[in-house]
C-alpha cells in the first residue's frame, strides 16, 4: 500500500492519469487520508494539489474537514480550488457550510465560482438564504437565487419572486419567469403576465414554457394569444405549450395553425400538439394535414396519428 504522503505528492504529478489514480486511492483510504488532504488543501503550493484535495475531501465527506473547506472557499487565491471547495460542501452535506456558501455566492470575484455555490445551496436546501439574496444581493446573487428558488420549487417565495418579473434586467425577467414555471404553483399563472407582454422575446418565450409547466385553464388561455407573437420563437413556445398542456380548448386554434401560413417548423410542432390534446376530432385534421401540408408538418401530423391514436396511415411506406 502506497504511502499516503506520496499519494498526495501525486497530485501534483504533471501525467493527468497519475493524478487521477492517486486522488481516487486516496478517496479508498477514506477518513484515513483526511488530515493528508487537509494538510495539503491549506498548505500545498500549487493549485492543482489542493483543488484536487477539495475533491477528495468532498468524495469522503469527513466532516472534519467542514471548516477547513470553508475557509478555502473563501479565501483560497485560485478560483478552481474554491469551486471545488463549494462542490465539496455540498457533497459532505453539512448545513453549516450555507453561511460560507451565501457569502461566495453574494461575493465572490468569479462568476463560476459563485454558480457552484448557488448549486451546493440548492442541494442544501438553502431556500431561506436564496430569498434573502433575492431581496438584498447584486445583479448576479439575484439571478442566480431566482434560478435556485425554482430549483428548490419554493412556492413559499413565488410572491417575492414575481415582484422581480419587471426588473429593469432582461436575464433576471427571464429566470423569474422560469422559476415561476418550475415552482408548478396552481393559479399560479397571472403572476406571468408582464413576461408575456415583455420586450425581450426571450422573457416572452421562456413564459410560455412556464405556462406549460403550470398548467391548467388559466394556463391554456394565456398561451393562446402568444400563437400571434411578432417572434417566431414565442408562437413555436406557444403551440408546444397548449400540447403540453393537453386542453381542448386549444384545438382549433391549432388546426388554424396546422393550415395557416406559418413556419414549416410552428405549423409542425401545432400538429405535435394537436396529437397531444388527445381528442379524437383532430383525427381528420392530422390526417388532412397527411395530405395537403409540407414534409415536416406531415411527418409530425403522422406521428400523432400512430403514437397518440394508433393510427397507421402507411404515407411513410410509399414514401420509401
Amino acid at each position: 500500500m502506497e504511502p499516503l504522503s506520496d499519494l498526495v505528492r501525486m497530485l501534483g504529478s504533471e501525467d493527468y492519469f497519475e493524478r487521477q489514480s492517486a486522488a481516487w486511492k486516496l478517496v479508498e483510504r477514506g477518513s484515513e487520508a483526511t488530515g493528508h488532504l487537509l494538510e495539503a488543501l491549506e498548505r500545498a503550493a500549487e493549485p492543482q494539489v489542493r483543488f484536487k484535495a477539495a475533491w477528495a475531501l468532498g468524495k469522503i465527506g469527513d466532516e472534519r474537514a467542514l471548516d477547513p473547506l470553508a475557509r478555502a472557499l473563501i479565501e483560497d487565491e485560485d478560483p478552481s480550488v474554491r469551486e471545488w471547495a463549494a462542490s465539496a460542501l455540498e457533497a459532505i452535506g453539512d448545513r453549516r457550510a450555507v453561511p460560507f456558501l451565501s457569502r461566495s455566492l453574494a461575493s465572490d470575484r468569479s462568476r463560476e465560482v459563485r454558480l457552484r455555490s448557488s448549486l451546493a445551496l440548492v442541494g442544501l436546501g438553502a431556500s431561506d438564504t436564496f430569498m434573502e439574496l433575492l431581496r438584498e444581493g447584486d445583479l448576479e446573487a439575484k439571478r442566480m437565487a431566482a434560478v435556485g428558488l425554482g430549483r428548490l420549487r419554493c412556492t413559499g417565495s413565488i410572491e417575492m419572486v414575481a415582484s422581480s418579473i419587471e426588473d429593469g434586467d432582461p436575464e433576471l425577467r427571464r429566470r423569474v419567469a422560469w422559476s415561476l414555471g418550475e415552482m408548478r404553483a396552481p393559479g399560479s399563472a397571472p403572476l406571468l403576465l408582464p413576461a408575456l407582454k415583455d420586450e425581450s422575446y426571450v422573457v416572452r418565450m421562456t413564459a410560455a414554457k412556464a405556462l406549460a409547466s403550470i398548467g391548467g385553464d388559466e394556463a391554456c388561455g394565456m398561451a393562446l394569444p402568444l400563437v400571434d407573437d411578432e417572434h417566431p420563437q414565442v408562437r413555436l413556445a406557444a403551440v408546444t405549450a397548449l400540447g403540453e398542456i393537453g386542453l381542448e380548448s386549444a384545438l382549433d386554434r391549432l388546426v388554424e395553425v396546422i393550415f395557416g401560413d406559418d413556419e414549416e417548423e410552428i405549423r409542425a410542432w401545432a400538429a405535435w400538439s394537436l396529437g397531444e390534446i388527445g381528442d379524437r376530432r383532430a383525427i381528420e385534421h392530422l390526417q388532412e394535414a397527411c395530405v395537403n401540408c409540407p414534409p415536416r408538418v406531415r411527418d409530425k401530423a403522422l406521428d400523432s396519428l400512430e403514437q397518440v391514436f394508433g393510427i397507421g396511415t402507411g404515407e411513410r411506406n410509399k414514401e420509401a
